[in-house]
C-alpha cells in the first residue's frame, strides 16, 4: 500500500441540472467492484431505485483501463495506489459536477500507515441554488482524540455553508468518544441525522451503526438501508430528498 502519486479520476458525460427531488445511494463496498457479483448487485439495485448520486467507498480503480458508469458523471479521491489499482472514494453523479475538491486525512492510520480520503462536489438545482455532497470514510485504527481532529478539520470546510449539503460514508464511529465527537458535529453544523428504515441491515461494529448520511436545508423523504446477502461487509444506504424553496 503506497500513498497516491496519480492524480484523481474524473469523467464528465453529461451536462445537467438536478431535479427538485433527488436519491442518493451510499455504500462502502469494501473493493468489490470488480467482482461480477457486485456489478449485477448494483446493477438490480439501480433498476429498482431510480438513483441520482452514488457514495462508494473503498473502490477500487483498475489503472490499465478507464471507469464506465453509464449515465454518471464521476470524481474520486484515492488514498492508496498500488502499482495496478487505486483505492478510495468515488462520487458519481447524473447532474453536473461543478466543481470538486479532495481531501486526505492528515493522520496516518495505525499498523496500516494510510490515510483516509474524503471527496465534496458540487451540484446545482434547475433554479441555480447549490447542493454540496460530500462522500467520506473517516479514519480508523487510530485513538479519539485523532478522529476528533480529522472531523474538526471537515467542520473547518463545511462551517458558514448555507446551501443544500449532504454528508454520507463510512464515519467508523464505534466507541464512545468517537460516538461523541460525531454528535458535536452534526449539532454543531445544524444537520439532521437520516432516519434508516431496515436499520437492522446497516454495518455496525462494537453494535454500532458506522455508515450514516447526514443533511441540512434539505427534506428527506424517506431513507433504507438494503441487505445485498455480502457482497460487501457493508450494505447500501438508499435516500431520497426533496429541495426546500
Amino acid at each position: 500500500m503506497f500513498y497516491p502519486k496519480s492524480k484523481p479520476i474524473e469523467g464528465f458525460f453529461q451536462d445537467a441540472s438536478l431535479e427538485d427531488s433527488f436519491s442518493l445511494l451510499s455504500w462502502n463496498i469494501h473493493k468489490e467492484n470488480l467482482n461480477p457479483n457486485f456489478k449485477l448487485t448494483l446493477k438490480e439495485l439501480l433498476e429498482e431505485n431510480s438513483v441520482d448520486f452514488l457514495l462508494f467507498q473503498e473502490y477500487k480503480i483498475d489503472k490499465s483501463y478507464d471507469i464506465i458508469i453509464d449515465q454518471y458523471n464521476y470524481a474520486t479521491a484515492p488514498n492508496i495506489e498500488t502499482k495496478k489499482h487505486l483505492y478510495g472514494v468515488l462520487t458519481a453523479s447524473k447532474a453536473t459536477i461543478a466543481h470538486k475538491t479532495t481531501h486526505l486525512s492528515k493522520t496516518k492510520e495505525f499498523f496500516l500507515a494510510t490515510k483516509k480520503a474524503n471527496l465534496i462536489t458540487h451540484h446545482h438545482f434547475k433554479d441555480g441554488s447549490p447542493l454540496i455532497i460530500v462522500n467520506l470514510h473517516a479514519i480508523n485504527f487510530v485513538n479519539a482524540k485523532m478522529f476528533k481532529a480529522e472531523l474538526d478539520m471537515l467542520y473547518e470546510l463545511l462551517y458558514g455553508l448555507d446551501c443544500a449539503v449532504i454528508v454520507s460514508g463510512d464515519f467508523n464511529n464505534w466507541g464512545a468518544k468517537r460516538i461523541r465527537a460525531l454528535e458535536e458535529f452534526e449539532s454543531s453544523l445544524g444537520y439532521q441525522r437520516a432516519i434508516i428504515e431496515d436499520a437492522k441491515h446497516i454495518k455496525q461494529f462494537l453494535k454500532k451503526p458506522i455508515d450514516h448520511i447526514f443533511y441540512k436545508n434539505l427534506d428527506l423523504l424517506h431513507a433504507k438501508a438494503i441487505d445485498t446477502k455480502n457482497i460487501s461487509d457493508h450494505n447500501p444506504l438508499i435516500a431520497k430528498f426533496v429541495q426546500i424553496k
